[in-house]
């Protein structure tokens, strides 16, 4: 699949300087799958692995279509939970992190005044028949934002053997009572 992908975009493998990957939130079996194959593949290119954030990419996508300076990525964490970060754009048009990305209860997600709110999380806040903030539930991340986001971190210095991974919640199952029949 990656020579495939290398054929379609008129590149090889020698090309190639580093392996960028969306490190999570998210769902764990997937999160851990993509640090694994991004992993693989910077070991076998013997290049730099970037891990950026889910929540991140999300926002950079969202502003960069959107023409937006500020969003909060809000992506559902199931349990009636989501994972949350807020980003503000930075001279250079990348989005940065402010405050620290947290997982909060469906009910207690405000979206700030003059930002726009998007990700999946907004589609749990309806389900679940809470107040829904203006914005975008169908937004997803996509490669071109996490690109960009990589691009600049290696421009900084970033980069690696290690593939971080950045769960945010470490339970990840609800133990229920057991029925008796």
């Amino acid at each position: 699949m990656l020579d495939a992908v290398l054929h379609e975009a008129a590149l090889t493998r020698a090309e190639l300087d580093r392996v960028a990957f969306a490190n999570g939130p998210g769902a764990f079996t997937g999160v851990r799958i993509a640090a694994a194959t991004a992993q693989g593949i910077a070991l076998g290119l013997q290049i730099p692995l970037i891990g950026v954030s889910t929540l991140a990419v999300l926002a950079q996508q969202v502003a960069d279509s959107r023409g937006l300076d500020a969003v909060q990525s809000m992506i559902d964490a199931r349990m009636d939970e989501a994972y949350v970060g807020l980003y503000r754009r930075d001279a250079a048009g990348i989005l940065r992190l402010q405050g620290e990305e947290r997982l909060l209860p469906l009910d207690a997600l405000r979206c700030p005044g003059a930002v726009y709110c998007a990700g999946s999380a907004l589609r749990a806040l309806e389900a679940a028949g809470l107040p829904v903030p203006e914005g975008d539930a169908d937004a997803l991340p996509d490669a071109a934002a996490l690109a960009r986001i990589a691009g600049h971190l290696a421009a900084q210095g970033a980069g690696g053997d290690e593939a971080p991974i950045n769960y945010l919640r470490n339970r990840v199952a609800v133990r229920k009572t057991p029925t008796v029949y």
